[in-house]
């Protein structure tokens, strides 16, 4: 159950610009405990599908469903393949789902389905004793951080917990976190690539624990400056039970966000201009972002003007879920569309040489797709009056 926690070192290799974060988790493979009954091998199958099940949907009470709850009598319909293990000095059995299978239950029993790319959140956590509030660290003896990584496995949510050196001691207190303080959370977070933060407060009476969480849904850069509240609740229970309900939620939140179904079909279209395009290497790691949000169904660049880059972006939902999606990506600011004049201008030198390089690269690993290069302002202006028209500066 090692996949959902993100090594440190894999996350910093990934490109500032802005291209997402998000992890692929195996959510078709799991290991239970063998019990000492005689259909031993039966009742692990079921409970193998559950585990799977859960983490495919984000949903905890899957097995309440109609459909579901048949399935679960004949696991082993839907298993790829098992063996015997060891978990925990228990004898165990290890299972690999049929992926294809799995998503036609869902489908069938009507629960949709949480794609296995998915959002890495970078959880900062901290936990009031009453004597003292400490956070907790990658390597962290805390028992709260225990519970939030076993947590994060059950429901196949990617976290990242802070490394707790020198520059996290510096930029950040328990105290910036109790007190919800945006700046010092934001600067501590930058560090990390990621794709939200999630601050969880566990506060402990006798045996009873209280979590409280805050889910800012977007690039840690923009935390400071973004004027949307983050999600937020609070559970109560056992320390475990709470810190499970907090994941539950965030999980089934992201679950939603991100659900899929094989019969989607694109459903509206934009024209997406981008200023600050320099170079080949921008252009591409451009047009990955976009390929990589959920509301995409398909990118198609329109044109290329010095450093501005158009793209017809067909979706899978709305305009504004696009945008909802795109504000949360460090270094993309929406802007408002530019005010054109008359006059007609030609590029630069340096402007036809960078749209020569990114043409002729494009063409050289898309074979066949063809870029309208203009040298005008009137496509832009034409752009500009459409009213599925957004404009961005990649920064």
């Amino acid at each position: 159950m090692r996949y959902t926690f993100v090594p440190i070192l894999c996350l910093f290799s990934i490109l500032s610009f802005g291209v997402s974060a998000k992890t692929k988790v195996d959510i078709f493979h799991t290991e239970v405990p063998m019990t000492e009954e005689k259909n031993a091998r039966s009742i692990a199958w079921g409970q193998g599908l559950e585990q799977v099940l859960i983490k495919a949907s984000g949903n905890e009470n899957i097995a309440s469903n109609g459909v579901i709850k048949k399935a679960l009598n004949h696991g082993s319909n839907y298993l790829a393949q098992f063996k015997y293990g060891t978990l925990n000095d228990e004898a165990s059995m290890v299972m690999d789902f049929n992926s294809a299978q799995v998503m036609s239950l869902l489908s069938q029993a009507d629960v949709i389905y949480w794609p296995t790319e998915r959002e890495n959140i970078l959880v900062w956590l901290v936990d009031d004793s009453g004597s003292e509030r400490l956070v907790g660290w990658e390597q962290s003896d805390l028992e709260s951080i225990n519970d939030l990584q076993n947590a994060s496995n059950y429901f196949g949510l990617p976290i990242t917990l802070p490394l707790g050196d020198m520059d996290d001691l510096t930029n950040i207190s328990a105290t910036d976190l109790w007190g919800n303080f945006a700046e010092p959370l934001s600067k501590a977070s930058q560090r990390y690539p990621s794709d939200a933060v999630l601050v969880l407060k566990v506060s402990h009476e006798a045996s009873q624990a209280q979590v409280d969480w805050q889910l800012y849904d977007f690039a840690p850069e923009k935390i400071s400056s973004n004027k949307t509240a983050p999600l937020s609740g609070s559970e109560l229970g056992n320390t475990s039970d709470a810190i499970r309900d907090s994941i539950a939620k965030v999980s089934a939140y992201y679950a939603q966000q991100n659900k899929a179904s094989a019969n989607q079909q694109a459903d509206d279209s934009l024209q997406a201009n981008f200023s600050g395009i320099y170079n080949v290497t921008d252009f591409f790691t451009l047009e990955r972002l976009l390929k990589s949000l959920n509301s995409v169904a398909s990118v198609q660049v329109r044109s290329i003007q010095g450093s501005q880059v158009n793209f017809t972006i067909e979706l899978f939902t709305t305009v504004a879920d696009f945008e909802k999606e795109a504000a949360k990506k460090r270094n993309l600011t929406q802007t408002e569309a530019p005010k054109f004049n008359n006059i007609q201008t030609m590029p630069t030198e340096e402007e036809s040489l960078q749209t020569g390089d990114i043409q002729q690269s494009s063409q050289e690993i898309k074979s066949g797709d063809q870029l309208e290069v203009e040298h005008n302002s009137k496509p832009q202006e034409d752009i500009a009056n459409n009213e599925n028209s957004l404009w961005f500066d990649v920064k």
